[in-house]
């Protein structure tokens, strides 16, 4: 077997395993979530309409929001794998006490499409809320959801950025993103590791893709909260990151949450549990974001 052959099988297998594990903890944990009340909540609607349940957005408004502000919210799931469902519960929280709409977003999932593909699908949605009467814009998003809010925050706010992406297409230029916050989100990846495998087989994108820390250096970004969990495997990569941005003049903050005797601060954890004090903390530091 060569080398791209073992590459391909490897990422395969990988995808696979990654996605029965995820079913195995998310099943029963959706199937216990209880949601808040005192949300206008509109479901399923198709952003673009070719009857794919890939592109279809959830809109969580509370009472007396504002009519131009929006919080953009991109699921995980290692680019492979999830739907909007999993962070509904995370976003109807983050509605109500932002005092802003939630937009909470399918997308297509890889190998089906690549990165470029996913990009498309959330400058697609973007564009369908601006026609709503939305032009400013908060993304945040979890794990592989996190590297898209961070990425889609860059790409939203310039247009060079977009053209090199192959995203100019997109009427969006009346739009901007005022903040971006990653939960425990992946700033990087290795073309040769899933998932990073999936990004760019044709060779299309620039090579900031595998790290986005160079995108921030090359194009700027809006002010970044990025939060993550003693026991969350990108605690680290999201403190390098941290590093980096930090000597530069975007403002950034970094909140890692410790684990106490009954709560575990795993991966997304503010995703699976946003009314455990740590994760109404990762709401609050999300919403003194966008305030910024």
């Amino acid at each position: 077997m060569d080398r791209e052959a073992r590459l391909a099988a490897q990422a395969e297998e990988s995808r696979k395993f990654f996605i029965e594990s995820c079913i195995k903890s998310d099943t029963p944990r959706l199937a216990a979530e209880t949601y808040p009340d005192g949300l206008d909540v509109q479901s399923d609607i198709p952003y673009i309409d070719d009857g794919s349940t890939s592109h279809l957005l959830d809109i969580y408004t509370p009472g007396n929001a504002k009519t131009d502000e929006v919080f953009l919210l991109i699921h995980g799931g290692a680019f492979v794998y999830g739907a909007k469902e999993l962070d509904k519960c995370f976003g109807m929280h983050l509605a109500l006490r932002a005092g802003i709409p939630v937009v909470n977003i399918n997308y297509r999932l890889m190998p089906d499409t690549d990165l470029q593909g996913q990009l498309q699908d959330i400058f697609s949605a973007i564009a369908f809320v601006c026609k709503k009467g939305f032009r400013v814009f908060h993304t945040v998003g979890d794990s592989a959801g996190g590297y898209l809010c961070l990425f889609t925050a860059i790409l939203l706010n310039n247009k060079e950025a977009r053209e090199e992406c192959g995203l100019s297409a997109f009427e969006v230029d009346d739009a901007v993103c005022r903040s971006t916050s990653p939960i425990c989100g992946a700033p990087f990846a290795k073309p040769d590791q899933f998932a990073g495998y999936f990004f760019d087989r044709e060779g299309k994108m620039p090579s900031y893709i595998y790290n986005l820390a160079d995108a921030v250096m090359k194009f700027g970004c809006p002010p970044i909260v990025l939060t993550t969990g003693d026991q969350d495997m990108m605690r680290r990569p999201n403190l390098l990151f941290y590093k980096k941005v930090r000597k530069t003049d975007i403002p950034v903050e970094y909140y890692c949450a410790e684990s106490t005797e009954d709560r575990v601060m795993h991966h997304v954890y503010a995703i699976a549990h946003p009314t455990w004090p740590e994760g109404i903390r990762t709401i609050e530091m999300t919403i003194a974001n966008m305030k910024k």
